[in-house]
């Protein structure tokens, strides 16, 4: 009996605009003559209607599992991938594209022979069976629309507005009128004078680029040099009906490193490490619009980098209005391509000073935000479904019949059966990858090598704004680790692609086993887990952030992080962190001018904004509570007027003082723990006042004096407050550690009066009566006298204290909070002028970020990011005081809204 060889046509079902078919009625009809039994999926959004492929001689049904061979355009979900059998469709796997992997590996598992359109090739390489015309028809039209968009938004109507996206026109001949309609009116009116020259660049001259060019070609051009593109943008000599565009290529691209040698194409694609790359220098300052259709691997240099369009923007050397990346390769030769698009929405805004995508789904006014038009849609042959389907299937059928006959289960080197150039496009069979594909497993471990792991540490608020500001470059993969699963899982939510490990890092074992895996470490742990950390780190040889003061067994560790060759970047958050930068920036720029530093003063808080300060502390967490607390007992060391004074951690809060920054708000301060260090680590050490203080809003500070002096910060264990002991409230809490007359039966309220009253006549240290009455006015809020409030049995009662103030100070999801960071340098010029610098950082949190979450989780992870680079040479335990540190870091703080208010002023004489 002869057997009937079958072929089955897959339905698309990758997105509603995929209306495309490998192959049209007209070629199953072929097929059918040949006798081969031909089943189409049924499809409603195919654009050849189902009645055209029946009246072709196709069975419509829904089941493939009887085909011998399977056909799609798009790839395959895996529950669709049917054992032993002979796939053809584009994989978007033969550069071990990451998110294809997993498909890969099914496939192999499945033992399928697949064949990838994308490899069917002559014997001189060049592909056979492509869209890639109509990726060009359709990109270059739809980035007209765009442009005519995104100028619209800047203030220029031009004609470009006047074309539609590709999709609304029925046939590729139409759309191609209305393009020769809008070169018509760019003729006749011109552009704007401030867009000229207008010029277009086209990389690669291959069959995508070819297609938009013919496209371009229908409008008004000149085609011109690269070279001679440059000088028109220099002399302004472009025509105002007149479209310019060139063609870049390798040689426009590359150089050879050694100045003697010419440009060699072999030589440049055999070995790219002879070439260094010249077209972000030499021609991207000069180009208003790219049009990017070039392959590109990993081997050979970029176009442009991230941090190349940064600078190129920072220093007001780019024109670039926008980049149609047909090619949509995410970080590949355009690495600032950070997501790929589709039909429905089909532009973002990107800003380089940012890094941030601007897109409809999140932000209704992108088009008018500062950045880089991009079109970037991954599917752009569909908007041209039946010319681009007849278009392939022209060149498929050739290949059809053959293939469909073909044994696949001959060993591969025996698969003559089928003509060379499908043989060659067999990228698996038999359970495993074929000899010309082998590559791709060693592709995949340079491809992993290549992703930079970032491990963060420590799953609270903080890490929130670290993981959204890190995860906006897809070539980032992150992991976080926390010792609770669910707040690794609510910070994971901040980016889709991370992933989430549960870690205690006193364990040493997991920890190195996870720290290995990965480039750079960011701890948002408490400092005695982050000294593990960073031990981790040296044993592993990977760079540490954190912003956690440098303590001294972190110290103690520089020589070894430099004998690993890593570093450990401490103080690396808001305070200490950006006042180190900021500091370091002033003092440095007075320095090598000449000036002395003679007075530094800083002051930082985090405070509830002025609305949301509705309590008698005027204060609420933002933070972690008991840091914040435990801080209030910190000892403290500064110099004012040429001495050193030490304050013990008792009476800290008996120095409050005015801090008189803005007149409108009510503020105070005190020292803040010992800061006569920065003399040496700011290269100050002639300096007579050097001072940090912590700031607060009035009537804080007292009511914390107060808790210190009848010991409610008391760390001692207490066995009543045992969490086996019996329940206790806390009006009985208080009367345990306040003097009680045996003889008397006072109130609680009383005896805390007469605690408070005892410091009386000592002005320097006082509770006068006004301050006593304050005081018991907001431990009556607190609930401190109460009868049925019971105390929390916490071992201490500064435990417990803690845990009575996170139920009364919490900040409300409606609320924000806000910084202030205030630094002082005042500055003794020759001839004895004194100036005063004062830097001030005012910054708001919002409903869905605090502000201190921001300020402190940001700068991590813009310092991971610059390690990441390779942007830090410095190695050792270190703080950030160098110019390579503050310099890139407030750039790009600044990009992100944290930015200072500076003032000078000169004293009167």
């Amino acid at each position: 009996m002869t057997k009937v060889y079958s072929l089955g046509i897959r339905r698309e079902d990758k997105n509603r605009w995929e209306r495309r078919a490998p192959l049209a009625p007209s070629h199953v009809e072929e097929l059918v003559k040949k006798g081969i039994k031909v089943i189409v999926q049924p499809s409603t959004l195919r654009n050849y209607p189902n009645v055209l492929y029946e009246k072709a001689g196709a069975i419509i049904q829904e089941d493939l599992k009887e085909c011998d061979v399977i056909v799609a355009v798009k790839e395959v979900p895996s529950e669709y991938l049917y054992n032993d059998k002979t796939y053809i469709f584009f994989s978007h796997t033969i550069k071990a594209q990451p998110y294809n992997m997993a498909m890969l590996d099914e496939i192999n598992k499945k033992r399928i022979r697949l064949i990838d359109y994308e490899r069917i090739t002559d014997d001189q390489n060049r592909r056979l069976v492509r869209f890639g015309s109509f990726a060009g028809y359709a990109g270059m039209i739809d980035m007209l629309h765009a442009l005519g968009d995104r100028l619209l938004a800047k203030g220029f109507s031009t004609p470009f507005l006047h074309v539609g996206y590709s999709y609304v026109y029925s046939r590729l001949e139409s759309a191609m009128e209305a393009v020769k309609a809008i070169g018509e009116e760019i003729s006749q009116v011109g552009l704007p004078d401030d867009l000229l020259p207008f010029t277009f660049a086209f990389t690669s001259d291959g069959a995508v680029s070819q297609g938009a060019l013919k496209i371009f070609k229908l409008l008004p051009h000149k085609m011109v040099t690269p070279d001679e593109m440059v000088e028109l943008v220099k002399n302004k000599k472009g025509e105002r009906g007149i479209l310019y565009g060139t063609i870049i290529t390798s040689e426009h691209m590359v150089a050879p490193i050694d100045p003697e040698k010419k440009f060699n194409k072999s030589e440049y694609y055999a070995d790219p490490s002879k070439y260094k790359p010249i077209f972000c220098e030499k021609y991207a300052p000069y180009i208003s619009c790219i049009i990017n259709c070039m392959y590109w691997d990993a081997k050979y240099p970029r176009l442009i980098t991230i941090r190349q369009m940064e600078e190129l923007v920072e220093t007001n050397n780019s024109r670039l209005i926008g980049v149609a990346d047909i090619s949509a390769d995410v970080n590949g030769s355009l690495e600032f391509l950070m997501t790929t698009t589709s039909i429905d929405s089909p532009l973002y805004i990107y800003d380089p000073k940012t890094q941030e995508v601007h897109d409809p789904t999140t932000d209704q006014q992108y088009m008018y935000r500062d950045g880089i038009l991009f079109l970037a849609v991954d599917n752009l042959p569909t908007e041209f479904p039946r010319e681009a389907t007849q278009w392939f299937g022209d060149h498929l059928l050739k290949f059809m019949e053959q293939v469909i006959k073909s044994d696949p289960k001959l060993p591969y080197e025996k698969m003559t059966d089928i003509a060379p150039e499908m043989k060659r496009a067999i990228i698996t069979c038999h359970g495993q990858l074929t000899p010309p594909f082998e590559y791709i497993t060693e592709l995949r471990k340079k491809r992993e090598e290549l992703t930079t792991r970032i491990l963060i540490l420590g799953a609270g608020s903080v890490s929130y704004p670290t993981i959204s500001y890190l995860a906006r470059n897809p070539s980032h993969k992150l992991t976080v680790g926390d010792i609770s699963i669910e707040q690794s899982k609510k910070a994971a939510s901040y980016d889709p692609e991370c992933q989430t490990v549960v870690i205690d890092v006193k364990d040493q074992e997991k920890l190195d086993e996870i720290v290995k895996r990965h480039r750079v470490v960011v701890s948002l742990l408490p400092d005695e887990l982050t000294i593990l950390v960073a031990k981790s780190c040296i044993r592993n040889k990977k760079h540490m952030v954190s912003p956690g003061y440098m303590s001294s067994e972190m110290e103690a560790l520089d020589n070894e992080a430099k004998q690993a060759g890593i570093t450990l970047l401490n103080e690396m958050g808001l305070d200490p962190g950006i006042d180190h930068l900021e500091a370091c920036r002033v003092i440095n720029d007075a320095t090598s001018k000449g000036g002395k530093v003679r007075t530094f003063v800083s002051w930082c808080g985090g405070l509830p904004a002025p609305e949301s300060s509705d309590n008698p502390l005027g204060y609420k967490f933002t933070w972690s509570p008991k840091e914040i607390i435990s801080g209030v007992t910190n000892d403290s060391k500064f110099r004012r007027d040429g001495q050193d004074i030490y304050i013990p951690g008792s009476e800290v809060y008996k120095r409050v003082q005015p801090v008189d920054i803005f007149p409108a708000l009510s503020l105070e301060g005190v020292p803040n723990r010992d800061c006569l260090h920065l003399s040496k680590t700011y290269g100050i050490e002639s300096v007579n006042t050097l001072f940090r203080g912590t700031i607060r809003y009035k009537g804080f500070c007292q009511v914390m004096e107060a808790a210190v002096e009848i010991g409610l910060l008391d760390t001692t264990s207490k066995s009543h407050l045992a969490p086996s002991a019996p329940p206790m409230s806390w009006n009985v809490a208080m009367r345990h550690i306040l003097p009680i007359p045996q003889s008397e039966g006072i109130a609680t309220q009383e005896l805390l009066r007469r605690k408070l009253r005892t410091r009386r006549g000592y002005p320097s240290k006082g509770y006068d009566d006004d301050k006593i009455t304050y005081i018991l006015y907001v431990f009556e809020w607190l609930d401190i006298f109460s009868e049925k409030n019971n105390i929390a049995q916490c071992g201490n009662y500064f435990e417990a204290f803690t845990e009575l103030l996170k139920t009364k100070l919490n900040l409300l999801p409606s609320e924000r909070d806000l910084i202030i960071l205030h630094n002082v340098v005042g500055i003794e010029w020759d001839g004895g002028k004194h100036e005063t610098k004062t830097s001030t950082l005012v910054y708001y949190g919002s409903k869905d970020q605090s502000a201190v979450s921001t300020v402190v989780g940001l700068p991590v992870a813009i310092a991971a990011e610059l390690l990441v680079e390779n942007q830090i040479k410095q190695v050792g335990a270190i703080r950030p005081i160098t110019k390579e540190f503050y310099k890139p870091m407030l750039k790009s703080l600044h990009n992100e809204g944290i930015t200072f208010i500076h003032r000078s002023e000169f004293d009167k004489i």
